[in-house]
């Protein structure tokens, strides 16, 4: 019927107006046509062709054991057609065309995901109050805090055995120890089995209790809470795993070129839910001269009221999906995970050791270096910098609004030298960012930290979008789903090191300037490791990638459609 439908309205099209080909999937629409007898448009048309090639290579590709599973798909497929097709009613055309970036077509599944994105941001934010929160708690403690509840910066208290920036430190350890861990046990339970659903609402729902409990976070309670925290960051990680695994639905429902679009929004919201939240705990802060402690505890409180309305509307519109393979006979589930990761390194080495192979390398270590900005961070800021929750908070919030000119930055800069030297020259430049900051910044030196916090936002917002950047369109055809969460993965991996060194350094009496100068070594081996990369064109055409229409985020995150290749478009020419 789809076929049917398609062809007849194709002939409309091609009698009224006639239609453009920009590659094999995008075309434009020149002048009106009559929609009265269908009521679809050229859109409509080519979100049904894709969704008629989905099931077809779909169906080519398949196995008799995954039979059930395709047909499940195709089905959800077709239902998102159907949709496509028959739009909203007439007297809401109006309301779904204005606000149609965030109805993203009427597909839940993608829905469901923003919402979670949305919980995700405050959560990011909170855990920031509430590190600045134990650094200070433990420092008391352990008998480092003067008469103006003030850090002391030499102080040689104990606390646990451990001075009290090493003892917090360790809490990204653990957690990130915990996360490389169980993470290949937990995509096998998603990959496996029909529990993805189950998984992502448990997870979120414990990291919801976690943030409520959290809000008693005082001096009788910091230890016990500071253990939570480490369990929260595995949980966090459970719950980020199990979202992504609806992208390739997402994606087999409305084709690749809406999911660009649709990825766009979702980085959009997420950072605007984790800027809201700063600004209000800040000004909340401020307005109340709130301390460290009760900041934190705000934070924690305001941050579970709102990711329970965020986390319930996610998970009522994500669906319970199908195991997506069959756990294959004798093999424990436990140990698939691990079998299946193992599996994909080997076959990167074996079939893209000449790109993807040194791009997961460099990825261990650059996202090793990265997430570990933080938690050192705050600790450093904390500590040595000696400033108070609020304006850590202010530090956060000015990072957060810097990675907008970044971005810009980072597409310009891209767009004239390629992804490979483009990812690898926004490393170096970070590197001498961190360690200009950490030899500069001295006690009580605030505005300095601000500037030094605007530097560190611009140059986050230029590496982010130049990495998935660069995973896109390295990423083999077909192939986005297995290699998406080995992606996931490879930034977990090391992210437990970084800390560990920081917190070794100090606690071995050095300064944490050169503890923070410590954890850029992982990124000056990341951009050895990418330099191992062939020429772009040769990453490209490893990646099958040469013919392909490519899209640009534009300025305003639109997508811009071009017809050029990679090669051309990336080398500026």
């Amino acid at each position: 019927e789809l076929l049917f439908l398609v062809i007849l309205e194709r002939k409309n099209v091609d009698k009224g107006a006639g239609v453009k080909k920009s590659g094999s999937s995008t075309a434009h629409r020149s002048t009106p046509f009559d929609e009265k007898a269908f009521g679809v448009n050229a859109i409509d048309i080519l979100f049904l062709l894709n969704a008629i090639r989905i099931m077809a290579s779909i169906n080519q590709e398949s196995t008799p054991i995954e039979e059930g599973i395709t047909h499940k798909l195709s089905h959800e497929v077709k239902e998102q057609a159907s949709l496509r097709m028959e739009g909203p009613p007439t007297n809401e055309r109006n309301r779904f065309n204005c606000c149609g970036w965030c109805r993203f077509n009427g597909v839940k599944m993608a829905q469901g995901y923003v919402f979670n994105n949305t919980a995700r941001g405050p959560i990011v934010m909170s855990n920031v109050f509430l590190t600045a929160s134990l650094v200070y708690l433990a420092s008391e403690e352990a008998g480092c805090v003067d008469e103006n509840d003030e850090i002391l910066e030499d102080c040689d208290g104990k606390v646990f055995g451990w001075s009290p920036g090493p003892l917090i430190a360790n809490i990204a350890v653990i957690s990130g120890v915990l996360s490389a861990f169980f993470m290949p046990l937990f995509g096998a339970i998603m990959d496996y089995t029909q529990h993805r659903w189950s998984v992502g609402v448990a997870a979120a729902v414990l990291i919801t209790l976690i943030q409520a409990v959290q809000s008693y976070t005082v001096s009788s309670t910091w230890f016990p809470m500071a253990i939570l925290q480490a369990v929260a960051g595995l949980l966090y990680q459970i719950e980020v795993m199990s979202v992504y695994a609806y992208l390739p639905d997402i994606s087999r429902v409305v084709g690749e070129a809406v999911v660009t679009k649709f990825h766009s929004t979702f980085t959009m919201v997420q950072f605007a839910s984790q800027l809201i939240f700063a600004i209000v705990m800040t000004a909340i802060g401020f307005a109340l001269s709130l301390d460290g402690v009760t900041s934190a505890q705000m934070a924690q409180g305001l941050n579970a009221v709102c990711i329970t309305f965020s986390f319930v509307m996610s998970w009522r519109l994500l669906p319970r999906v199908p195991p997506s393979r069959e756990l294959p006979e004798g093999r424990p589930l436990w140990i698939a995970g691990f079998i299946q990761v193992g599996q994909t390194a080997a076959r990167i080495h074996r079939d893209f050791g000449q790109s993807l192979r040194w791009f997961f390398l460099a990825l261990i270590f650059a996202e090793a270096a990265v997430n570990s900005f933080t938690t050192v961070s705050v600790i450093y800021l904390s500590e040595h910098v000696g400033l108070s929750a609020q304006e850590i908070g202010i530090f956060f919030l000015t990072t957060l609004v810097a990675t907008l000119p970044g971005s810009v930055l980072g597409g310009f800069v891209t767009s004239r030298i390629q992804p490979k030297n483009s990812y690898r020259l926004c490393m170096l430049i970070l590197v001498f960012v961190t360690i200009g900051g950490a030899l500069i910044l001295k006690s009580g030196a605030k505005a300095a930290a601000f500037i030094w916090g605007l530097c560190i936002g611009v140059m986050l917002g230029w590496y982010y979008p130049t990495e998935n950047l660069f995973f896109s369109l390295c990423l083999p055809k077909g192939q986005d789903a297995e290699f998406a969460g080995f992606f996931v993965y490879c930034t977990q991996i090391l992210g437990w090191l970084p800390p560990l060194v920081f917190a070794l350094m100090v606690e071995a009496d050095v300064d944490q300037k050169y503890g923070v100068m410590a954890i850029t070594i992982f990124a000056v081996i990341a951009v050895g490791l990418i330099s191992f990369l062939p020429s772009w064109d040769k990453v490209l055409k490893d990646a099958h990638r040469m013919d392909d229409t490519v899209y640009v985020p534009g300025p305003s995150g639109a997508d811009l459609t071009t017809g050029d290749t990679p090669s051309e478009l990336l080398s500026g020419e």
